[in-house]
This record gives structure tokens, sequence and C-alpha cells, in this order.
């Protein structure tokens, strides 16, 4: 068997160079031939100096390919294509902010050949950073962990029961059999170049096209969120956009997300009345289900998120320099 371990990266040179340290450190599984396929996403390559020194530490193939056209399913698609050029079997992602834990790809891989899987999933933990957050940045983080372990325990038990067979896959801990994607055809589709949910509706179109789907509980991957995304108003722009996405994916009625907003409203609304007893974790809170309103509403006439556009590049790339 071979499996093709691969990221896209754009300008994180630090957070990329973190990532493939838990690459060079996590054990192989057995009687499976690696190759890391990455690309850039950019007009330039900026991470070449760090691919290399990864490559005199490991001793499999790395390729390291560019993509210029600027977004992530544009990226998304030339590593598959990379993959589909190398006859691999298998291709996996992780996020480049990302780092794996030591058993991740052995235990991913057991999983998906245990139940004969053709894309799976797979928990991440969200952590905090190095260094001194401020109480704002606790009470954020506090509830994406809270959010996170919620997420993970209730696709955990459909997994353990069978029924895990529907839910949507993300790149962010992700495995893909290529025979079943060239039977398929499915792609990341790059009419969502700046929004996100591009492995939403692969997972969405994967399943519609036949494709077997299913969830690993065991396969850890470890995502140390960035400071400036713990923030009051990053934390509102990602509930938007991705509330959103959710009523450009799901093909949401107008009146239906109006009625889903004005119920995320009020519940905002009320979680402010609670703040004198839950302090900043009910601002947050509320803030969140303000955000889930604006972006349902925003859906509704027809407005598309841009996420990942330049707009928002701070928030996604490293300081250079």
């Amino acid at each position: 068997m071979r499996v093709a371990i691969g990221a896209i990266t754009r300008r994180r040179p630090k957070m990329f160079g973190e990532l493939l340290d838990s690459f060079a450190a996590m054990q192989r599984p057995e009687g499976v031939e690696v190759i890391f396929l990455f690309a850039e996403n950019d007009e330039a390559h900026q991470a070449a100096e760090v691919v290399e020194a990864f490559r005199k530490r490991v001793p499999e193939p790395v390729q390291l390919g560019l993509e210029p056209r600027q977004g992530i399913p544009m990226g998304r698609n030339k590593v598959l294509d990379m993959a589909l050029e190398e006859g691999v079997d298998f291709l996996t992602f992780v996020d480049d902010d990302e780092v794996v834990a030591a058993d991740w790809l052995v235990t991913l891989m057991e999983g998906v050949t245990a139940r004969g899987l053709e894309l799976a999933g797979g928990p991440v933990r969200l952590v905090a950073p190095a260094g001194t957050l401020t109480g704002w940045n606790r009470a954020v983080l506090k509830h994406l962990q809270k959010r996170a372990e919620g997420r993970i325990r209730s696709k955990s038990r459909r997994a353990e029961g069978g029924r895990d067979g529907a839910i949507d896959i993300y790149t962010n801990n992700w495995c893909l059999s290529l025979d079943a994607q060239r039977r398929t055809g499915v792609r990341f589709d790059e009419a969502l170049q700046f929004t996100g949910g591009s492995d939403t509706k692969f997972s969405r179109d994967f399943l519609a096209a036949g494709g077997r789907i299913g969830f690993v509980p065991a396969a850890y991957v470890d995502d140390p969120m960035p400071q400036k995304r713990l923030t009051l108003g990053y934390h509102f722009k990602r509930a938007r956009d991705q509330s959103n996405n959710a009523v450009v994916l799901g093909q949401k009625s107008k009146l239906s997300c109006i009625g889903q907003a004005f119920l995320r409203l009020l519940d905002g609304l009320l979680n402010f009345l609670t703040v004198p007893l839950t302090g900043r974790y009910g601002v947050v809170k509320a803030v969140h289900k303000l955000g889930i309103a604006a972006g349902r509403l925003r859906g509704a006439f027809g407005a598309r998120s841009s996420h990942y556009g330049t707009e928002s590049a701070q928030f996604h790339t490293e300081k250079r320099g």
C-alpha cells in the first residue's frame, strides 16, 4: 500500500515547520510506503527552505509543488493531482497550522482499512498557543474547545454504532482512497475560492456519488490556535462566515434562513442576560450566536463569505521577517 501525506501551505513557515516536525517524528504503518506531497498556494515558493530541511530528516520522497492561483480548493486539487500522478492508494490531508499525534497515521490507516472506508476523518483537538493569553483569549478558547469536544464525542459515538456514514469529513484530518476518487470523479469545488467549505462540499459530493464515509475516533491531530484568532471580533466573523457557508451549501430557503437567524439572535440576546453570572464566557457564547444569525441573514440574501480572501490574510498568515 502507498500513502501520500498531503498538505498545502501559504505564508506560514513557522507553523508549517512544526507540522513537518510532527511528520518526521510520527510512526510509520508497517507495510506502508509513504510519500510526502506538499503544495504552496502562492505566486512563488516561500517554503522551499523549510521543506528542504525536512527532506534531509526523513527517508521518504518529498515533493513540493506550486499552485499560483490563490484559494484553498486550488491548492487541494494541486496535491490531489500530484497524488494521482504518483499512483498512490490513499491521500491524507491535515492543515499546515496543525501537528499530528505520533500514532496518527498508524491509527488512521488501521481504521480506514479495517472498515473499508473510502473517505475518512479523525478528531482535531484545539490547544492553547504558546505565550500569555488575556482573559478574553481564554474565554474564546474555552468556547471553541467545548464545541470541538462535543463534535468529537458525537462523531465517535456514531462511529462506534456504525452510524457515521453520512457525516461531513474535513481536510484538517482526512484520508481519501484514490481508487474511489477515480470512480466518482469528485474534486474540490474551485468556485468556493475564498469562502471556505470546499472540503464539506467534497464530502457531500463524494457521499452522493456512492462513496463510503466514516470517522476514526483515535486518529488525533492537534490544532494550536493562534492568539490573533482568539478575539471576540474574529470569533464573530468566523461564526458568521461558517453560517453563511451552511446556507450556500445546504441550499436553504430564504424564509428558513430568516427564521433561523431570528432564533439565533434571540438566543444571543438571552445569553447576554446571563453575563452577570457567566462573565466573559457568556459574552463569547452570545457573540457566537449573533455571528450565526448574521451569517444566516447574509446567506438568505445571496451574500457569500470571503473568509480566506486577501482582506483576512492577517489572520491566516504569519508576519514576515
